[in-house]
This record gives C-alpha cells, sequence and structure tokens, in this order.
C-alpha cells in the first residue's frame, strides 16, 4: 500500500494532534504528499529521495541542508509495509531533538497502513461474498460457485453449514457486532453480511452445540445443510422461519416448526379457496378465543396443558373452543379442522 494524497493528509491529521512539530509524507517518488505546512505539497523532498535510494534513515543537520532540494533540518525515515518501501516521514527540527519522535511516528504510520489494508481486504472480501450470496439466491446454480468460492475466496464449502438470520433495524451496526461475537465464541462464519434493508446473513459450520449468540431482535437458524446448496436451504429456512415465528426475541430453529412451513408454502389460489369462509369468521373473534386457539395448538391439542397454562377451568377451555366451532364452523378438538385453523392463523 502506498502513501496517497488523501491517506497522507488523513494520517497528517492524526498525528499533529500529538506532535508539535512540522511533519512531512512523501510518496515513494519522494514527492510531499502531505504536510503541516501545506505549502510545501507536491514538492520533491531531495532529503526523501536519499531515503528511497538507501532505504536508511537520513538526519539532515542545518549545515548539510542545502545539499538536498526543498529540504530542511530534521530526520527522514522510510516507511514500509508488508516489505515494500511505501513512502518517507520526515520531521522537521534539530535531528537529535526530533529523532525519537521520528521514529514513533514512522512506526504509527506503518502501523496505520497495515491497518487500512487489512480493512480494505476485508471490504473487498465482503463485497466478493455479497456477489457470491446474491448469485446463489438468485439462480440456485451451484457448481460454478462453489468453484468461485474454492479458488477466489478461498472458502472450502465440502461441509455442513446451517444459516441464521437476524431482523434487526442497523443491518450495518449488528453485523459489526456480530463479527466480534463471532470472534469471541470462534465461530468461523463462512460471511456475515448485511441483507436487503432489515436483515443480516451468517452461515456457519454445523455445531451440534451451537453457543448462545446475542441478538436484537427476531433471528433463525435453518437446518443443516452440505455445500452450497445446503446454504441456499438452510437460508431459505431460516427465512420462512422468521417469517412465521413473530417477533420473539430469540433464535428459532427451523426443525421446531416444519408444520408451520409446510402450511405457509401452500399455493394462494388452494389456500384462499379452502380457508376464506372461515377466515372472515376468524378474524372476527374475540381476543380470548384467539389467544385460547394459539395456546391449544402450541400445547399440541392437550386440554389440561392449555387450560393450565391458560389458567381456566376445563369447561371453560371447553366453552370457548365450543364457541369457536360455532362462531367459525370448525372445531379445533378435531384433527383435520385444526390443520385448516393452524393454516389460517399462520397465514394471517
Amino acid at each position: 500500500m502506498e502513501l496517497t494524497d488523501q491517506l497522507g493528509q488523513e494520517i497528517i491529521r492524526r498525528l499533529s494532534r500529538y506532535i508539535d512539530v512540522a511533519i512531512n509524507l512523501m510518496d515513494a517518488t519522494g514527492k510531499i504528499v502531505a504536510s503541516t505546512d501545506t505549502a510545501r505539497i507536491k514538492q520533491i523532498h531531495g532529503g526523501a529521495q536519499r531515503v528511497i535510494e538507501t532505504l536508511e534513515a537520513q538526519q539532515i543537520t542545518k549545515e548539510i541542508s542545502n545539499q538536498y532540494s526543498n529540504t530542511k533540518p530534521g530526520v527522514n525515515l522510510p516507511i514500509f509495509h508488508r516489505g515494500e518501501l511505501a513512502g518517507v516521514v520526515g520531521l522537521t527540527g534539530d535531528p537529535d531533538q526530533v529523532f525519537q519522535a521520528a521514529g514513533m511516528t514512522q512506526g504509527s504510520v506503518e502501523i496505520t497502513l497495515e491497518q487500512l489494508y487489512i480493512q480494505k481486504q476485508s471490504f473487498y472480501q465482503e463485497r466478493q461474498w455479497n456477489h457470491w450470496f446474491h448469485q446463489l439466491i438468485s439462480n440456485r446454480e451451484t457448481e460454478d460457485l462453489e468453484k468461485e468460492a474454492r479458488y477466489s475466496l478461498r472458502a472450502d464449502l465440502k461441509k455442513a453449514w446451517q444459516v441464521l438470520v437476524f431482523q434487526t433495524p442497523s443491518p450495518y451496526d449488528f453485523a459489526e457486532k456480530l463479527r466480534r461475537q463471532a470472534e469471541e465464541l470462534n465461530l468461523s462464519p463462512l460471511f456475515i453480511l448485511p441483507f436487503q434493508e432489515n436483515s443480516v446473513v451468517m452461515p456457519l459450520p454445523f455445531h451440534e452445540n451451537l453457543p448462545p449468540i446475542k441478538t436484537d431482535g427476531p433471528a433463525a437458524i435453518g437446518e443443516p445443510g452440505y455445500s452450497a446448496k445446503g446454504i441456499y436451504t438452510s437460508f431459505q429456512q431460516a427465512r420462512e422461519t422468521l417469517a412465521i415465528a413473530g417477533k420473539a426475541r430469540e433464535i428459532i430453529h427451523s426443525g421446531s416448526l416444519k408444520m408451520e412451513r409446510l402450511l405457509s408454502n401452500i399455493t394462494k389460489d388452494t389456500f384462499t379457496e379452502i380457508t376464506e369462509p372461515y377466515a372472515n369468521r376468524l378474524n372476527r373473534l374475540e381476543t380470548p378465543y384467539l389467544k385460547t386457539l394459539d395456546a391449544f395448538f402450541n400445547n399440541d391439542l392437550k386440554m389440561s396443558r392449555t387450560a393450565d397454562e391458560l389458567h381456566v377451568h376445563r369447561n371453560t377451555l371447553h366453552y370457548r373452543l365450543d364457541q369457536v366451532h360455532k362462531k367459525v364452523g370448525l372445531d379445533a378438538r378435531n384433527f383435520k379442522d385444526a390443520i385448516i385453523l393452524q393454516a389460517i392463523l399462520i397465514n394471517h
């Protein structure tokens, strides 16, 4: 990574808060790209050119400063990034007095370049994964995408994956939080991507015992699936589960809602034809009856468990279910009627 005008000015802006002498940053040709003395920007710095030739620090005293063009007394040090010369940093002043500060400045610039490089690489990789993932969910063609993941993104997909989908009002902020969590929990996600306007997607290698993951909203996890095709399927399962699960602030496993997912995928025409007469009546029911149906289905049609959860007598529960039967035309205690009622409630 080389020192550019924009990058150099940002580094100068940060360093000048802590160093009270003039600072110059030169690129790998010796041109001043940033300086606390803006009049010197774009000048060729003779002392920097000497550093570039020798790859060694240069202390320039007042007596020899006129030997180098556009150079003042001070210290000039080479800046390296990943073994390559990236530029030169110079501090103006008595060499003996500014040498230590120059060394610290050199180290700060090299650390900053490495951090920016890592950020740039991470951003580039995120864009690659974003493109890859959208290709996956758009056309489902996995063979070429598996090759791209292996050769371009250096990722081995030949394993079982589970995809987590999180709903959040701030996907970019939550994605950053999730990356920190993943690192702390040693989760090794394939990627963590903001998706659409309110979601974050995270495929994980399958874990029998997934550690608890903090979420700031509804979340779901699909079932394990192998390679790219498995990622696609697990993602779709998690999305369907989120659409069904409502607003629970916990991670819902798609395997726990198989029946609900099945019913939610009935074709619209068939669903409307069968349920419309009952749905209109069901929508007119008072809230206690709807809550009773939810509790009854959540307790697997068990009368005693439902009555206990609702804190009502079994006779009261029977009365409410009788009223639902009378007003809607479906008896929740009858298996086939219960399926139709459940489908209406799921797709409501």
